[in-house]
């Protein structure tokens, strides 16, 4: 119970820190860290409540993050992946927070800025993942073993490859779309799906930022199809089916929510439901990536 509250509220992380980005409200609390213009309660004012809040979810996160991580070495230390992921999910999330720091107390790049957003999203999958495993150790798997999961099942070891490869190559998307975020270069490419109306428009200026974000978006929309294709054919994995499904409906919406990005001239509202999008597929593909693993044998204990 205790990892899927910390899961649930470092989705509100994330979701809080962009709006903080959105609305502006990355100074809402001056050049202080991490007290509120030096003060413990926030002005009453729009930019310094938003970015107030956000850095009082994320206080109690990065608690919480840190309890989960200790019981978890310390309840399901035999349980493969558990130290892994709580390392990950430990070390993720403090990086994100000196990076929320530092954007706040000196001046930062767009190119920083969206690796804050990618460091945080990494942070999220090592959470969630942590998460499933917790809950995959306390159920029966499909062989009726407790703590048993389907990946006792093997998948071929190119779709096993082709996954991991895509959630590498999906870090990469998410980069870029934090960069037209931070660059403010969306509406550069004016119409959808094509860019100035051409398939190669001339690359002046920031335009090759959100350019190159859509052809990146259009590569993985045919690798996804690709990996659900393949994984359809996976009778004896009803989980990596189910992902690969979920995945590709997943960035279909978003490819989708793109276009209302451009046609809605860039609303709040358009942006968080595009990163929303987002945050829930890469979710998705790094539990797909998990399951396409071998299941690992426990370890003994010492």
């Amino acid at each position: 119970m205790l990892a899927r509250v910390t899961n649930i509220l470092m989705f509100v992380v994330l979701m809080a820190g962009f709006l903080v980005t959105e609305t502006g409200s990355a100074q809402g609390c001056g050049r202080h860290w991490p007290l509120c213009d030096g003060h413990f309660t926030p002005p009453f004012d729009l930019h310094g409540f938003v970015e107030y809040g956000h850095r009082f979810v994320s206080g109690i996160e990065g608690l919480l993050v840190l309890w989960v991580a200790v019981w978890a070495w310390r309840s399901l230390r035999r349980v493969p992946e558990v130290k892994v992921l709580a390392i990950l999910m430990l070390l993720f999330t403090y990086i994100q927070a000196f990076l929320g720091a530092e954007a706040v107390l000196f001046p930062t790049s767009p190119f920083i800025l969206a690796t804050h957003f990618g460091v945080s999203l990494i942070a999220f999958a090592a959470t969630l993942l942590l998460d499933v495993r917790v809950h995959q150790a306390a159920n029966k798997g499909p062989d009726g073993a407790l703590g048993r999961t389907w990946r006792i099942r093997p998948v071929p070891q190119r779709l096993k490859l082709l996954v991991w490869l895509t959630a590498i190559y999906i870090i990469g998307l998410v980069y870029l779309g934090a960069l037209v975020s931070h660059t403010a270069t969306g509406l550069l490419c004016d119409g959808w799906p094509f860019c100035r109306g051409s398939l190669f428009p001339p690359l002046a200026g920031e335009l090759w930022i959100p350019y190159l974000h859509r052809v990146a978006a259009l590569v993985a929309v045919l690798l996804l199809v690709w990996i659900y294709r393949w994984a359809r054919r996976l009778t004896e994995r009803p989980d990596v089916r189910a992902a690969a499904l979920w995945s590709l409906i997943l960035i279909l919406s978003q490819a989708l929510s793109g276009w209302y990005l451009v046609a809605s001239q860039i609303t709040l509202g358009a942006i968080m439901i595009h990163i929303t999008l987002m945050t829930l597929l890469f979710g998705v593909f790094s539990y797909l990536a998990l399951q396409v693993a071998g299941e690992l044998p426990a370890e003994s204990s010492p």
